[in-house]
């Protein structure tokens, strides 16, 4: 995608620096020998992070994820006339999700590994509760 207004910019890094916030703007764009209008047009043509946008940490993740369990045990308890099956894939979908999450964030260094027993404990809830509403 290089013109000949900007030829030989290397576009890959001038978006690693400018979504990883290593430098402002303008200092990036002094590095590459680009314009701001250039900058912000290659950030609203492909889509970057923008600068002020906030990061999100894996623990919000983790906590977000975590209500929307919460949200869709409430709803699989108060569901009577609904189809189970189809709530419990979303609902296993959802723990897979919050697993995933978990283990992302054991991936750190110096980090505790993910608690498999607290996995299976909430495995287990989940089974019994499911088991409950079906023997209605």
């Amino acid at each position: 995608m290089e013109t000949a207004a900007e030829p030989g910019v290397r576009w890959d890094d001038v978006r690693a620096e400018y979504e990883g916030r290593l430098f402002v703007p303008a200092t990036i764009c002094k590095r590459y020998g680009i314009t701001i209008a250039q900058l912000r047009y290659r950030r609203e043509m492909e889509g970057w992070l923008s600068a002020r946008a906030r990061i999100p940490r894996k623990e919000d993740m983790v906590a977000q994820m975590l209500k929307v369990l919460d949200k869709q045990l409430k709803r699989l308890e108060s569901a009577v006339d609904e189809p189970i099956d189809k709530q419990a894939n979303v609902l296993g979908t959802h723990v897979k999700t919050l697993e995933k999450l978990i283990e992302m964030g054991a991936a750190k260094p110096n980090a505790e590994p993910a608690s498999t027993k607290n996995m299976d404990d909430l495995r287990s809830k989940l089974a019994k509760r499911i088991e409950q509403f079906q023997n209605r």
